[in-house]
């Protein structure tokens, strides 16, 4: 099938030089002569984002993986070896499979597979299965959720580095139109797993809550931001979030309007209505009334505040619906965290079903109305809902129902976080304690924010001082793995003394 991205432009058949403002068109109210009209080759979309899930989802295998070997070695009782060991598996994959390694990441995922089914099938993971009493999900914070934050945070800190090098993969960079490349689930896996620790408002006290201890603070960094950028000088993609505009305003912004609607809700059922409502609204502004040709017009002249900053203004109520759904699957999620082994295994066969609903989905949506995270159109929400249901439902029947059957992790001091809880409150009680595994997840779980700011820092000073665009391949990859070891091992020394900063 030929490609449908190119644009092309419609125009004005009016049959008045002066058409009424009733009959002008959102262009022309907003100073705009033609209205382009962006298409999308629906195959490519879906083809980017099968490369971007196998790398999702390979960067899931290797956490599983240092479990694994973790548990084989012994290590819960050195953390310093447990982090080693984590990185080595974890984080030193994660950037070679988005640079020089990407060539093989489908054989990768191959061999992946493989030595899933063999430790499977050699380890009696079923028959062991069904044998237990009773299976501990972790209460309001399963290991599958706080696993799926990690990958979150460490894919898109490799990201935002990687791609000033010449050997990271150019089609993981985020897209500009339509598009589901690697890149472009950062902001919105964000803003699910926001959710994912959230809960629906249900009186104003708990809506100051929210805005005061986790919307302002976000969106006092965006402004930080800005200022450092607009006072350094610092290069920013307009067409990310705006002129102005950057993802910490969107998380802030989202958190504080989805704090805000969700009040509607009186139970939390009444979240999915409120959510596919929004998003049907904001759907029908994009496709119907032209909103999204607007937004990705690159001849809109950024002369006001709201045109300078129309990508990031445009795609708040998406994510918005995008953070009420993902409330509701959490809520679902943790309604009952002591299982028997045949209400786990409906759990799971439903989070399964639930994966297959809403890849359709994408596939139709792909076809029909495009994957946009630049206005987070209803394509991309479900696309967001897809990979993260997906990863859940991975990381569920890995660690809960095959991993924790076959090799429990050893009578520890931290067993409850094993469980799920990551609270970081028996850490603190017993500094320099043994500590459980998924260490690196744990710390970025306890001081995520703390994390993603020190990457943020240390990018500036590597565009600044190291002119990553002049690196070789070899170069590249020692300067990210440096990069990445002074953020994961702040975050993990701050694990190690149980303190928590944001």
């Amino acid at each position: 099938m030929d490609s449908r991205a190119a644009a092309q432009a419609i125009p004005d058949v009016s049959p008045s030089p002066h058409p009424s403002p009733v009959n002008r068109s959102l262009a022309e109210r907003l100073g705009v002569d033609i209205i382009q009209v962006y298409d999308w080759d629906w195959w490519a979309t879906v083809v980017q984002s099968g490369e971007s899930l196998l790398l999702i989802l390979s960067t899931l295998w290797c956490i599983l993986l240092a479990r694994v070997v973790s548990q084989k070695l012994r290590l819960h009782g050195s953390p310093d070896l447990c982090y080693a060991t984590e990185f080595v598996l974890v984080v030193l994959p994660c950037i070679l499979l988005v640079s020089v390694a990407v060539d093989y990441s489908g054989y990768v995922g191959l061999v992946m597979l493989g030595a899933t089914l063999w430790f499977l099938r050699t380890s009696r993971a079923l028959e062991r299965a069904r044998s237990r009493g009773q299976f501990d999900l972790g209460g309001n914070r399963p290991m599958c959720l706080s696993i799926l934050r990690a990958l979150t945070h460490l894919i898109t800190a490799v990201c935002i580095l990687a791609i000033d090098f010449g050997s990271f993969y150019r089609p993981y960079r985020k897209s500009r139109q339509f598009g589901a490349k690697l890149m472009d689930t950062g902001i919105g896996l964000f803003v699910f797993t926001m959710a994912m620790v959230s809960r629906r408002t249900r009186q104003w006290s708990d809506l100051r809550r929210s805005v005061l201890y986790s919307a302002l603070p976000l969106i006092l960094l965006g402004l930080a931001r800005t200022v450092s950028i607009l006072t350094l000088g610092y290069g920013q993609d307009a067409h990310e979030y705006g002129q102005h505009l950057n993802a910490f305003f969107t998380l802030g912004y989202t958190k504080f309007l989805g704090a805000l609607v969700s009040i509607l809700a009186r139970k939390d059922l009444h979240l999915l209505p409120l959510g596919f409502g929004l998003l049907a609204i904001h759907q029908f502004g994009l496709s119907v009334l032209g909103i999204s040709d607007y937004v990705m017009d690159e001849d809109v002249e950024r002369s006001s505040f709201f045109n300078a900053n129309r990508e990031g203004l445009v795609s708040l109520p998406g994510f918005v619906g995008l953070f009420l759904l993902s409330i509701y699957v959490n809520r679902w999620m943790v309604a009952k965290s002591l299982l028997s082994y045949s209400e786990f295994a409906k759990k799971l066969r439903r989070l399964f079903y639930l994966v297959l609903i809403l890849w359709t989905s994408f596939v139709i949506s792909a076809y029909e109305i495009g994957i946009s995270r630049v206005t987070c159109n209803l394509g991309y929400v479900i696309w967001m809902l897809a990979i993260g249901s997906t990863t859940l439902w991975a990381s569920f029947g890995a660690i809960d129902f095959a991993i924790n059957s076959v090799m429990p992790w050893e009578s520890s001091p931290s067993e409850d976080q094993e469980q799920g809880l990551l609270s970081g409150d028996a850490v603190a009680k017993r500094r320099g304690g043994s500590i459980v595994p998924f260490t690196i997840s744990q710390a970025l779980n306890k001081n995520g924010l703390t994390f993603f700011l020190v990457a943020n820092v240390l990018t500036g000073m590597v565009n600044i001082f190291l002119r990553p665009e002049d690196r070789s391949q070899s170069e590249s990859v020692i300067i990210l793995l440096i990069y990445m070891f002074l953020a994961t091992k702040l975050t993990h020394e701050l694990l190690k003394r149980g303190i928590r900063l944001a």
